[in-house]
């Protein structure tokens, strides 16, 4: 009997104890009723045997752990019962057969403790006792005596078997459920999915370290559902009334019902907006009725989608761009000849000037070309190893001194060197630059202007992050953001980005964008980590440099 059942030690030593109190209580009455034969002179040995008996048992009591972990000693003490009830049954003059009664109990107690050798053993003691006590006295020996005494110690002997047997049986039984409900802690604490485990009126019991990771600090227990999803007032067995037009009813109105269909809500966490999807599943209980709350982040998921959405519309434009800008170059081929022959003869000053003008617009018609084949070119795999560091701070350089960009703009710069990248250097050294130029002109009118860039390694995804406060994007300009000729400004290709999409997927990378109108923009991009970066450090924090 180990330390899983401190209740059971208690009741051993309590039945141990009763055992006696009930011989001390079974005396007092028989001798009450014959009374005018009592005599003190003769019991006193009886109940002096049945009070230390009694004493021994509930004088472990405060001790009952340290009791039981010496083994020895709680042998010992079931052979001192066995004692003592022979004892009882040398110097009583009461019926063996309540003798038999006690010496079952501890057998089973016995077995209980020991399993089935140790009652096997303690019935053995017993047997040789009780048979000894009853063969040597002075009671006639008849063929029904030896016949009662038989029975007595096949009693003795398939009880202590039964006993024995079933207390395996439920020690075997203990050690598999403590290992099941050590392998369903383990899959509750590792599997990503958040569990929150609530009462009815929303109050947070317990939760798991997927919930921990969705919900960070904000996740505590005695907390309430609701702090966590003010929006909802109440969850109810239809989705239409979970969602943005929850109520605002206090805690003590919040009254959850089961949900087993997902639905999804959104999770305000500083500037960052999460989807998280929710199930709420019943949990049969005895106690008060609790509820099992599933939270999964798709956040990622939503994302994916959309970059998957994209990365298919890319696909078919840039087929179509191949073909399309094969089709332009060569009349612009013609074109841009015929105009150098006019440009050698002396023409009129308005003939000289419009000539400046087809030059320049054939000149622009020839790199949007140049973009546009860049773009529908298929990428080849990255080779080359280095570390994305020393990249990020030359595109940061280069837009510094740019003269076609302000130089006002206080540059932020953190990140954790080594950054390992397998890659084309020169490709991310454009896809960067494309994302901060468009962050230098999204701050053509800010006051102060700041643009913080930071990479970091967290896991097995290395993160660099683009920040600007700049003029930032709605939400239909975010969702065509890296579409070919989607642009803002008066004379963009809209092919930047685009390409900055490209060169990234390309390097099994993603892209997100975060933006609000008029509070600036956050560029998120990831690369999947070298594994000798992976194996360094699970993450690392930012450091300014």
């Amino acid at each position: 009997m180990g330390d899983r059942f401190p209740l059971e030690r208690t009741l051993v030593q309590a039945i141990r104890a009763g055992v006696y109190l009930v011989v001390i209580l079974l005396a007092i009455i028989h001798h009450f009723y014959q009374r005018q034969f009592f005599s003190w002179e003769i019991y006193r040995n009886f109940y002096l045997v049945a009070a230390f008996g009694l004493i021994l048992p509930v004088a472990s009591l405060p001790l009952l752990n340290g009791f039981f972990n010496r083994r020895w000693l709680v042998a010992f003490s079931f052979g001192v019962d066995i004692f003592l009830i022979s004892a009882l049954l040398l110097t009583s003059r009461l019926n063996e057969s309540i003798f038999l009664f006690f010496y079952l109990i501890e057998i089973i107690l016995c077995g209980l403790v020991f399993q089935l050798q140790g009652a096997l053993l303690l019935a053995l003691t017993a047997s040789v006792s009780s048979t000894g006590i009853l063969l040597f006295g002075e009671e006639v020996k008849s063929m029904d005596f030896f016949f009662v005494l038989l029975l007595n110690n096949i009693a003795l002997f398939s009880v202590a078997w039964i006993s024995g047997f079933l207390a395996e049986q439920l020690e075997l039984q203990g050690l598999n459920l403590a290992d099941l409900r050590k392998l369903n802690q383990s899959i509750v604490e590792t599997i990503p999915s958040g569990l929150l485990t609530v009462l009815h009126s929303g109050k947070i019991v317990q939760f798991n370290h997927g919930a921990e990771l969705i919900f960070r600090d904000r996740l505590q227990v005695g907390g309430h559902l609701q702090s966590l999803f003010p929006q909802v007032g109440a969850f109810s067995a239809s989705a239409a009334q979970v969602g943005a037009h929850g109520t605002s009813a206090e805690h003590n109105n919040f009254q959850i019902e089961a949900h087993p269909e997902k639905f999804e809500v959104r999770f305000n966490e500083g500037n960052e907006v999460r989807v998280l999807s929710l199930k709420i599943l019943p949990q049969i209980s005895h106690a008060d009725p609790t509820f099992l709350v599933v939270v999964e982040d798709e956040t990622q998921v939503r994302q994916l989608e959309l970059a998957v959405r994209q990365s298919e519309k890319l696909a078919a434009v840039g087929q179509l761009a191949a073909g399309i800008a094969h089709e332009i170059r060569n009349p612009l081929a013609g074109i841009s000849g015929s105009v150098e022959l006019l440009s050698q003869h002396h023409r009129a000053e308005d003939d000289q000037r419009l000539k400046k003008i087809i030059m320049k617009e054939i000149d622009r018609l020839n790199t949007l070309i140049s973009e546009f084949l860049d773009f529908a070119k298929p990428e080849q795999p990255p080779v080359e190893r280095f570390d994305l560091a020393p990249l990020l701070h030359e595109v940061l350089e280069h837009a510094k001194h740019s003269p076609q960009l302000r130089q006002d703009v206080r540059q932020v710069k953190e990140w954790s060197p080594p950054l390992l990248i397998r890659g084309h250097r020169d490709k991310l050294k454009q896809a960067f630059l494309n994302v901060v130029i468009n962050s230098y002109q999204a701050m053509a009118e800010i006051e102060h202007p700041t643009l913080e860039v930071r990479a970091w390694v967290e896991q097995d995804q290395l993160k660099v992050q683009i920040v600007d406060n700049g003029s930032g994007m709605d939400e239909k300009t975010q969702a065509r953001i890296f579409e070919p000729f989607m642009t803002t400004k008066p004379r963009g290709t809209g092919l930047g980005l685009a390409i900055t999409h490209k060169i990234i997927e390309s390097h099994q990378g993603r892209i997100f964008v975060e933006s609000d109108k008029g509070r600036g923009t956050k560029m998120n991009i990831l690369f999947p980590v070298l594994a000798e970066l992976s194996s360094r450090s699970p993450s690392s924090v930012p450091e300014k440099v």
